[in-house]
């Protein structure tokens, strides 16, 4: 095998693209927009020069996905493609120049403060130069939080100490998912921005990230990870065939790519890498923290992916932007990066399980358990027909990977993720109300687009006027779209793609900005004074965290039903709901705003999320019911409630999930007058 020769890493700007002219050699070209990415090009040793006239058809291929993307939006199909055809980068330049513009007039104007977390081990000198790029970043308005890992002196104290601003927090317990989730738990900011000591970081980045985060589905973020060089044969390989590098341009990983992945198991792994990414700080209190199973220190990679998957999983967005880049020096010997592809896999394969121990997604067994198997057979049936394939010696370090993965998984699936939040002191606070007090109430429908203008019109009609509607549109194929657009800025239109009831009132919750929030089905419908009566309770009872009313049902054409709802309750709630749920309908509800995401709808529950929602808050604040009727419960035959084995099990499995936090022999009582409730409720109805 010939002796490998390094390649040179050349960035050029794209209006430069045609005064190319390389020495014979080894070559990654980087092609750039200003300071985006938009292409690259290997090219091998070749013993003349290389011109762009011999590169030309390579240079158009490179470059043109990322063109189509940004410029045929904007109308510029005809135009980039002869400009290219022409070898005319000037007008590509000028062409971009004018989309850009455009694209930037189209992102919404939300500002966000960042919180940049670097974890990091004896690295005294990485530590550093990483902290030096950050000092002289072009946005200025950003917390910086070193996170020093289980360290074996006070090196990288000492260096921390010497940047002024700078938080130095020691996190003795070793482990990555350790120190970012003790990075996160310090974080002051919204937006909690990771990458690695080991990086070097753009002047733009922190600006970049902030750009980022433009639409609130959006909990996850990553970026684009160049490598830094490409000097050894190993820093090669892993560029080329493990490259960190997701493509040029943006992508998309929403709860409808999930969905369509779910069953085979969804590649978490194809969002980004953890040395440049970034989430929301209410993702953390949706999905969790990371998991510290996971990760360097422990199983050794896919912490994560595997929060990533949590992120789909719950409802919400990750989002890759190639315009957010970094840059990465790769495992400089083959020894290191058969080490580096060993973890790699160990941590695959534990993260694969742990993803179906949250959520028995089958997807994620049959990858462990039959993907691989295949996936190995072939490569190991290729290395002896082969042998002169340059991967071979990596196929082993992989399996065995595979195969420790497994075992690690088995033997630490009892340390389950803890995810412990304190909750902010303003929820201990009393409120204060008036006629200027906004309420938003939240419409989740799918494909009840015939019940939801009724549903809107008894919002609109409440006496309360200081309101605002959402509907969040959950995927339907149905008339949802088009009645909320007869009602124009009445009515805030969100649509998402079948993320299910509890994910889209979430959901709904982040496109709010009122001060309380009311869910209400599109089936159903609230009497005018329903808004005005809960808030006066909240006015009454300020230091109440949420207030239930009581209900009718009516059928589907009107007609009230037999039986009303509603109870007074004051005191300790959390005893009433353990004995049953004496709220019976959500739409009766209305809570703080400040309660998410300190507490959110579970969207692994198909049935009683709301009775679980509810449990969780009145164990930790004061609550408060009253008999007033606020609200009608539409009954028909797609009623979910209506299967009762099902509301049943779900029932016990909620009222099950809480027997772990309860403190006294009051509360088990209770507990077990619930269970006995539930079963009389719908075995003997």
């Amino acid at each position: 095998m010939p002796a490998f020769s390094p390649y040179t890493i050349k960035h050029l700007q794209v209006e430069l693209v045609k005064e190319i002219l390389l020495p014979k050699g080894n070559y990654y070209l980087v092609f750039w927009f200003r300071q985006i990415p938009i292409g690259h090009l290997w090219i091998e040793a070749s013993d003349s020069p290389v011109s762009f006239l011999s590169l030309k058809q390579k240079i158009t291929d490179a470059l043109s996905p990322a063109l189509n993307y940004y410029l045929e939006k904007y109308d510029h199909e005809m135009n980039w493609k002869r400009y290219l055809e022409e070898s005319d980068f000037a007008g590509i330049y000028n062409l971009l120049t004018h989309s850009f513009e455009q694209l930037q007039n189209d992102l919404l104007t939300e500002i966000n403060d960042i919180t940049v977390v670097i974890c990091t081990r004896n690295r005294p000198e990485a530590i550093k130069q990483c902290l030096q790029t950050l000092m002289g970043s072009s946005d200025k308005n950003f917390e910086i939080i070193v996170v020093d890992n289980a360290p074996d002196d006070k090196s990288t104290e000492s260096i921390v100490l010497g940047f002024p601003g700078v938080k130095y927090i020691l996190e003795k317990r070793k482990g990555l998912d350790i120190a970012r989730n003790t990075g996160a738990r310090y974080a002051t900011h919204n937006i909690i921005a990771y990458t690695d000591d080991d990086v070097v970081l753009p002047l733009n980045w922190v600006k970049t990230m902030k750009q980022c985060f433009n639409d609130p589905l959006t909990m996850a973020v990553t970026g684009m990870v160049l490598p830094l060089e490409i000097e050894t044969n190993a820093q090669f390989i892993f560029e080329k065939e493990w490259s960190f590098n997701k493509g040029y341009l943006p992508m998309l990983f929403d709860h409808s790519y999930f969905l369509d992945h779910v069953s085979s198991g969804v590649p978490a792994w194809d969002i980004g890498a953890g040395a440049n990414m970034a989430f929301r700080k209410e993702a953390f209190m949706i999905a969790g923290f990371f998991d510290e199973r996971l990760d360097v220190g422990a199983s050794g990679c896919s912490g994560d992916s595997e929060m990533w998957y949590r992120i789909m999983a719950e409802g919400w967005n990750c989002c890759y932007n190639p315009q957010l880049y970094v840059f990465h020096r790769h495992r400089r010997s083959i020894k290191d990066l058969q080490q580096q592809l060993y973890y790699y896999m160990r941590g695959h394969v534990s993260a694969l399980l742990v993803q179906y121990e949250n959520y028995h997604h089958k997807g994620n067994l049959d990858r462990v358990y039959k993907g691989f198997p295949k996936y190995f057979y072939y490569r190991l049936k290729n290395y002896f027909k082969t042998k002169e394939n340059r991967n071979n010696s990596f196929i082993i370090p992989q399996i065995k990977g595979c195969i420790s993965g497994w075992k690690y998984y088995q033997e630490n699936k009892k340390r389950q993720r803890q995810d412990i939040f304190t909750f902010p002191e303003n929820l201990r606070l009393h409120v204060s109300v008036s006629n200027l007090t906004v309420i938003s109430v939240i419409i989740p429908c799918y494909n009840q687009g015939h019940y939801l203008k009724h549903a809107i019109e008894s919002v609109l009609q409440q006496t309360h006027k200081k309101l605002e509607v959402i509907v969040v549109d959950d995927g339907s194929n149905d008339i949802t779209g088009s009645v909320c657009s007869i009602y124009g800025e009445q009515v805030k239109y969100v649509r998402v793609e079948r993320v299910g009831i509890s994910a889209a009132r979430n959901i709904g919750v982040k496109f709010s900005q009122g001060d309380f929030v009311v869910f209400l089905d599109a089936d159903d419908f609230l009497y005018p004074g329903a808004l005005e009566l809960n808030l006066y309770y909240f006015g009454y009872y300020p230091g109440i965290v949420f207030v239930s009313g009581g209900h009718v049902r009516i059928d589907e054409k009107g007609n009230q039903l037999p039986l009303t709802a509603g109870k007074n309750t004051l005191g300790n709630n959390y005893l009433s709901l353990l004995q049953g749920n004496y709220i019976a309908m959500q739409a009766t509800v209305m809570y703080r705003r400040d309660l998410f995401y300190h507490f959110h709808f579970d969207p692994s529950l198909r049935y009683c999320e709301d009775y679980e929602f509810n449990l969780s808050i009145a164990r930790n604040f004061p609550v408060f019911g009253h008999s007033g009727i606020v609200a009608a419960y539409r009954i028909h035959s797609m009623n979910t409630s209506a299967n009762k084995n099902l509301m049943l099990a779900a029932a016990i499995r909620v009222l099950r999930k809480q027997e772990r936090l309860l403190i006294n022999d009051e509360e088990r009582k209770a507990l077990q007058s619930g269970l006995k409730n539930w079963h009389d409720l719908y075995l003997h109805s």
